[in-house]
């Protein structure tokens, strides 16, 4: 028997059915849409705000958009949480789903969520240590480009910084006691976070100052 031929009517006829299930999967997203990924969890160390959001101390899930990985996601929480002013980086938005609860977005790139799930505070490591108590300034300061109003304000220690508490205590009041708001040499600040740190050596002597209300 010769080899049997199959007409090109046939092997078209058999062919579509196949193509249109295909280009209906495209035109829906595939086979359903792309799960976020859940993430560790993530300690805000106490009661905290970024721009509108209120982020209670305690345990939060992370969930990430696909295409956006955990530690990256975590990292930027951590950012946001650093930030003196409130304010993300364009063109990150920060919305407010309710205390505790929020959502991360930059338009169409990939964003992510935070939810709480526990109370207590606790040591994160992109946050670095916070010290005990808080810190009163009197009277409202300038220290270089930032003013420091009258209140309460919390004092952290970077994970690579050698700086005690302590020592973070008496230097942030002598730049707040410094004549013209002037930052005594060689202490820089980093506007974006209030973080202050010598040139020479920025990782190991860094401290942070954040208002322990929030902004």
């Amino acid at each position: 028997m010769g080899p049997v031929r199959t007409s090109r009517r046939r092997l078209a006829a058999s062919f579509l059915p196949a193509l249109v299930c295909a280009l209906l999967l495209l035109a829906l997203g595939g086979a359903g849409p792309a799960s976020a990924a859940a993430c560790p969890s993530f300690k805000v160390l106490h009661d905290d705000r970024i721009g509108a959001v209120s982020l209670p101390a305690g345990s939060y899930e992370v969930t990430a958009d696909t295409g956006l990985s955990c530690q990256a996601a975590s990292q930027l929480l951590a950012r946001f949480l650093q930030d003196w002013d409130g304010n993300l980086p364009k063109p990150w938005r920060a919305v407010s789903e309710g205390s505790g609860k929020a959502s991360f977005t930059r338009g169409s790139l990939p964003g992510f969520s935070v939810s709480r799930t526990g109370g207590g505070g606790g040591g994160n490591s992109e946050l670095g240590r916070l010290c005990p108590g808080t810190f009163t300034v009197n009277a409202g300061s300038y220290i270089g480009p930032l003013f420091f109003v009258r209140g309460q304000y919390l004092l952290y220690i970077p994970s690579r910084s050698g700086i005690t508490c302590r020592r973070a205590s008496i230097l942030f009041t002598r730049f707040l006691g410094a004549p013209g708001g002037t930052l005594p040499a060689p202490w820089q600040v980093k506007t974006q976070t209030a973080t202050f740190f010598k040139p020479s050596n920025p990782l190991r002597s860094a401290f942070r100052v954040e208002p322990a209300n929030g902004v």
